[in-house]
């Protein structure tokens, strides 16, 4: 028995990190799924969400308005969410007039503030993005026209990581989101995303749905887009830049926030994983993100029986590997992290802090705990 479960959790570990982003990336080159792309001008709405973001609202607005696209055409709305700094006045006081404010009371979290701000735009292309990223020059029209194709119904950018330091968590954090990209890319090709970077992402305002504000909107505007019949794509070309959070407890944290919101939309959208229904987005679904939550149970099943067979005399060499897998990634979680090894520590590290947010995230998922407020790490 202990064999069984033994190797059963370490193939479903296998598929979940390689198996899965193999086949999905074979598949999209034997059989991609072409966009029908075009140059195209139509009306954008820019959305930034942000809550107490003094520090970024001004330098947002202004990379915003200097894309190289026609002024005419692009307006901002910052939904600020009963932002208690500098925030509204900065944006009241900035004297451009297709940047304007929509402060949304109560706090109510960036899902709700992005249903009012769609509620207010008069754009026919809704553009969300974060107060914090900055996005290429040529991004908005390498993003628009995907637009051109009519199975289209939402495009996401390429996040690019920024190491600000020559540390683990950085590293770890750039290496990580490589390898996420690698596998968008496929399951762009393939189809349709099943979720996107919530720093850069656009839609058509006809597409648009008002969600739930407590749920996640990078996640569950694919699903949405989904039961319309459209596909949600990746553009590689509309590249934006995000800092790498630097510290092991921010990471963490934020790790924990996205993972309990999305396991808290995957319980309300239970339905996309009905390959009977959904086909390919929900096999992505169940790959990409359902397995991957769950991988620390795997590997905690696989550890508890790689030990009671150890103990019987038998697999002692693979008790060890995961031993040295498990003190590696330990390691990371010390001042080593900032020194000079750190790139050898980053992969070992971080598969461990994501694993360890996804147990967290789970049992917290478990014991009803939601979150749908934030506030900025950067």
């Amino acid at each position: 028995m202990y064999e069984i479960l033994l190797w059963g959790a370490i193939l479903l570990l296998a598929y979940i990190y390689v198996g899965y982003p193999v086949l999905a990336i074979v598949l999209a080159r034997l059989n991609p799924r072409p966009i029908a792309k075009a140059e195209l001008q139509p009306s954008v709405t820019v959305v930034i969400a942000a809550y107490n973001e003094e520090k970024h609202i001004a330098q947002k607005i202004r990379n915003v308005l200097e894309l190289d696209y026609p002024k005419d055409r692009i307006g901002v709305i910052v939904a600020s969410d009963a932002s208690s700094d500098a925030t509204d006045r900065i944006v009241l006081e900035c004297g451009l007039p297709n940047a304007r404010l929509l402060r949304v009371a109560g706090r109510l979290g960036k899902t709700a503030c992005q249903n009012a701000a769609a509620e207010a735009a008069d754009g026919e292309i809704l553009l969300f993005t974060d107060a914090t990223t900055q996005i290429e020059p040529h991004a908005l029209r390498a993003m628009v026209a995907n637009f051109n194709d009519p199975s289209v119904g939402c495009v996401a950018g390429r996040l690019a990581y920024v190491a600000q330091r020559d540390e683990a968590t950085s590293h770890g954090g750039t290496s990580y989101w490589n390898y996420e990209i690698m596998l968008r890319m496929a399951e762009s090709s393939l189809g349709s995303l099943i979720g996107v970077s919530g720093c850069l992402y656009a839609i058509r305002r006809d597409a648009y749905r008002d969600i739930p504000p407590g749920l996640i909107s990078d996640f569950v505007t694919a699903m949405v887009v989904r039961e319309q019949g459209l596909r949600t794509v990746l553009e590689p070309e509309a590249v934006c830049y995000e800092d790498t959070l630097d510290r092991p407890d921010r990471e963490l944290s934020m790790r924990v926030r996205v993972g309990v919101r999305s396991l808290v939309a995957l319980a309300a959208q239970k339905r996309f994983l009905d390959p009977l229904r959904f086909g390919a987005f929900a096999w992505q679904l169940w790959s990409h993100k359902l397995l991957r939550y769950l991988s620390p149970v795997f590997w905690m099943i696989a550890l508890a029986a790689n030990i009671a067979l150890a103990l019987q005399g038998r697999y002692g060499w693979m008790l060890l590997m995961q031993l040295a897998l498990l003190v590696a990634g330990l390691v990371g979680f010390t001042p080593l992290r900032e020194r000079g090894n750190s790139r050898l520590l980053a992969q070992p590290y971080y598969f461990l802090l994501t694993n360890l947010a996804s147990a967290v995230s789970l049992f917290r998922f478990l014991r009803g705990e939601r979150m749908v407020t934030w506030t900025p790490l950067r």
